[in-house]
C-alpha cells in the first residue's frame, strides 16, 4: 500500500474547533483508506500521547510529523484553510519532490495552494490556469505540467496521461528538472539587530 501523508488543520480557527478539525481529519483518513492507500495524519496519531497546547510537546509532534512526511509517497492537502503548519508541510513536500494533491479544496484556494509550491497564477494564460485547476479538481499531481511554458494542448494531453496512470512523460517535462522552491533567508533578525 502507498503511504499518504494527510495534511489538514488541527488548531481551532474561525470556522471550526480543534475537535471538528480532528473529526474531519479522521474522516479524510477513512475515505483515503477506501482508495487502498495507507493514510497517515500526524495530528490524529500524535495527539493520542502529545498535547498540542504544550509548546515542547507541539514541537516534538511537528518534528515527528516531518519524519513521517519523509516516509510517505504523497501528501494530500485537505480543505480550504491552509494553516501555517500546513504551508510548511507543502513547502517541505515540494522540496522533497513529493506529489502534492489537493483534496476537498475549492478553486478559490488553488491560487494560494499553488503559490506555496512556487507556481503563480499570474504566469499563466486563462486557458492554461483553467487546465491547472482541472488537474487539481481531478486530484492529480499537476507538477509535471503546471508551467507557463507548457502549451494548453500539452497540458490537456498530460492530464489525460495522468488520469491513465502515466507518471512522467519526458516529452512534456522532466519532473526532476523542475527548479525547487528554495526558502528565502530570514533577514528579520538581522534587521532587528541593526536597528
Amino acid at each position: 500500500m502507498k503511504m499518504v501523508y494527510v495534511c489538514s488543520p488541527l488548531k481551532a480557527n474561525e470556522e471550526r474547533s480543534m475537535e471538528d478539525n480532528m473529526n474531519r481529519a479522521k474522516e479524510w483518513c477513512r475515505q483515503a483508506s477506501e482508495l487502498n492507500v495507507l493514510p497517515l495524519a500526524p495530528h490524529t496519531i500524535f495527539t493520542q500521547y502529545l498535547d498540542d497546547t504544550i509548546p515542547s510537546q507541539r514541537e516534538k509532534g511537528l518534528e515527528m510529523g516531518i519524519e513521517l512526511l519523509k516516509q510517505c509517497k504523497e501528501i494530500w492537502v485537505h480543505g480550504n484553510t491552509l494553516s501555517e503548519g500546513m504551508i510548511s508541510e507543502i513547502i517541505l513536500a515540494k522540496e522533497m519532490n513529493k506529489p502534492i494533491i489537493a483534496k476537498d479544496m475549492d478553486r478559490e484556494t488553488y491560487k494560494d495552494f499553488m503559490a506555496y509550491q512556487g507556481v503563480f497564477k499570474e504566469a499563466f494564460s486563462n486557458e492554461q490556469w483553467e487546465l491547472v485547476c482541472v488537474g487539481l479538481d481531478e486530484g492529480l499531481d499537476v507538477s509535471s505540467y503546471a508551467r507557463s511554458n507548457v502549451s494548453a494542448d500539452q497540458m490537456m494531453e498530460r492530464i489525460d496521461q495522468l488520469k491513465h496512470g502515466i507518471e512522467n512523460d519526458p516529452e512534456i517535462i522532466d519532473i526532476s528538472a523542475i527548479n525547487r522552491h528554495e526558502p528565502e533567508p530570514d533577514y528579520e533578525e538581522d534587521w532587528a539587530q541593526e536597528a
